[in-house]
């Protein structure tokens, strides 16, 4: 029999951890300024190449154990799909044309749109089981998927509006706003650190381990810790001047919404703690993580999104006392949140 070929044992390191920093989240420009840093260990001795996966972002620079500056090359087959050959326009033309395109990218198949070189200098760090850290510099800006920013048209300011952003992701496209190894089949430990205004909140996954303010006291940085491993699709962020209500049924479980909507929301998930015990009742096992959150948002294309320890869901959701039929459908989807914690971020499909 045929041996399939999968990640582990095509890619020629082991992800063991990952930063990422988002330094100027910037709502007018609808851009992004970020920092990530990828812990791997080399699977063998001769790694001339690290490939990763980044698509729409602006590399600035690439560096190897903040020592040694490394030449990369970026190239998105997406771009030009057809490679030019205008001849014919037919769908029996495009398909191969496509799964070619994505196969050129595949993280499971070690590949990306970022070629890192490693330099003849460095070769000495990058020695098989010695960890190698991968400093890359970013940008994004007028993103055309991945990030989402909702800025209402009105008067006042964006914390006053109620704009905010948020991830968003299909499969696997978190190389969407952040270079990273974009495969279920490479989780690691991760620690996201997020810079915004004052008056923005920023939630993502993990811990959130504290919040530092900027000397003027005009800008704060949240500093989250993921300590169990979760893949680069299973990361997501929210930004926006939410208000926050911890479950008073369970103090590890935290909910954020739009300003003035408070009161739908502590209707909607008063009952969101049941679902938590029936699963851990089902399945005769607690709650993977130590936390959960999930932030209610707007001009969402899905009404329920899970990533590791945080679920965005659409403000549609919420409703107050008076809407009967509206509470069974938002139980399901917050039940189905709980559950997808479980299966589909805690245990993943590779």
């Amino acid at each position: 029999m045929k041996k399939e070929r999968t990640a582990d044992n095509t890619r020629p390191f082991k992800l063991a951890h990952q930063i990422l920093s988002l330094t100027g989240i910037n709502f007018q420009r609808r851009s992004i300024i970020g920092f990530v840093e990828l812990t791997i260990v080399p699977l063998k001795d001769n790694l001339r190449f690290i490939k990763l996966n980044a698509k729409q972002c602006r590399i600035y620079r690439v560096c190897l154990n903040d020592v040694y500056e490394a030449p990369f090359q970026y190239f998105d087959p997406f771009l030009d799909i057809c490679q030019g050959e205008n001849n014919e326009r037919s769908l029996e033309q495009f398909s191969p044309a496509h799964l070619y395109a994505a196969n050129q990218i595949d993280p499971d198949h070690a590949a990306g749109e970022l070629l890192i070189s490693v330099p003849a200098e460095a070769q000495c760090a990058v020695q098989e089981g010695r960890a190698v850290r991968v400093g890359v510099e970013f940008s994004l800006e007028q993103p055309q998927g991945g990030v989402h920013f909702v800025i209402p048209d009105c008067e006042g300011t964006l914390a006053e509006r109620g704009a905010h952003m948020f991830t968003y992701q299909y499969e696997n496209s978190s190389r969407l706003w952040f270079p990273c190894v974009d495969s279920f089949a490479e989780p690691c430990t991760w620690r996201l650190e997020f810079t915004v205004d004052e008056s923005m909140t920023a939630v993502s996954c993990g811990d959130l381990i504290e919040v530092v303010y900027t000397p003027d006291m005009r800008r704060k940085t949240f500093h989250y810790m993921l300590t169990t491993p979760a893949c680069a699709p299973n990361i997501a962020l929210a930004v926006g001047p939410f208000e926050i209500f911890v479950d008073p049924y369970m103090h590890e479980v935290t909910h954020f919404c739009l300003p003035g909507l408070m009161q739908s929301l502590k209707v909607s998930a008063r009952y969101m703690h049941e679902a938590f015990e029936f699963y851990e009742e089902t399945l005769a096992n607690r709650y993977p993580y130590p936390c959960y959150k999930q932030v209610f948002v707007d001009e969402t294309d899905v009404s329920v999104a899970a990533y590791a320890t945080l679920s965005i869901l659409s403000t549609n959701l919420l409703h107050s006392n008076a809407i009967i039929d509206q509470t069974y459908i938002t139980r399901k989807a917050m039940a189905l949140a709980i559950a997808e914690q479980f299966f589909g971020c805690f245990i993943s499909m590779q």
